[in-house]
């Protein structure tokens, strides 16, 4: 029921007004990105049948801080949730859902607090896997060859660990390349093997 007031009202304090009074659950199906703003439901459950973009509000618009909304990705493909700028904040896998939470709404992009909604201790460890065959994968650098993944494509943040693997006779095999190394500012991930003699092998590299 809407109230009218047909006189005069005096506020002797400030209104804080605006805010969500029904938190509510967003369930859609997206084939683009989807762009949230300050109203959109607390809860947004997306299916995508292939990677799409959600796109958090402009900061300065959700104030004050503590505005948050929850991404879950109930498709077959993840969702990469970004900040209003366009800088990736999580990538959500496939079933899975992440909390986020403004806590600094000084600017645009705002600062978001992730929380990663399920029970850690119960989950496998998220991991993200490439295979390389021994030729054409390779790019040559100097004398060596290497492959190089992108923290786009891994998604496993700034700071992953990685395990190399060569494919032998239907066997995993552990192996070291010659170098191995992760750009700090970016994640973007790197390594290397002779090309004399000649090291290139069939394998698998798994970030987690």
């Amino acid at each position: 029921m809407a109230y009218e007031i047909k006189g005069d009202l005096t506020v002797k304090r400030t209104i804080v007004a605006d805010r969500r009074a029904d938190q509510g659950l967003n369930a859609a199906t997206i084939t683009g990105a989807e762009t949230l703003v300050r109203h959109s439901a607390a809860w947004q459950a997306l299916s995508a049948a292939a990677g799409q973009d959600v796109n958090l509000p402009v900061a300065l618009n959700v104030t004050p801080a503590g505005w948050r909304v929850v991404v879950q990705a109930t498709g077959a493909a993840d969702l990469t949730v970004k900040d209003s700028t366009g800088s990736t904040i999580e990538v959500v896998e496939a079933g899975r859902a992440y909390e986020f939470i403004l806590t600094d709404d000084s600017d645009a992009a705002g600062t978001w607090y992730v929380n990663f909604l399920e029970n850690a201790d119960v989950l496998p460890a998220s991991r993200y896997t490439i295979t390389h065959n021994n030729t054409t994968d390779w790019t040559a650098d100097g004398s060596d060859w290497k492959i190089e993944t992108t923290a786009a494509t891994h998604g496993r943040g700034t700071r992953p660990t990685f395990q190399f693997f060569e494919t032998s006779t239907g066997n995993e095999i552990q192996v070291t390349p010659n170098e191995a190394f992760f750009a700090t500012a970016t994640g973007n991930h790197t390594f290397k093997v002779p090309g004399s003699p000649e090291c290139r092998y069939e394998g698998k590299v798994i970030f987690v």
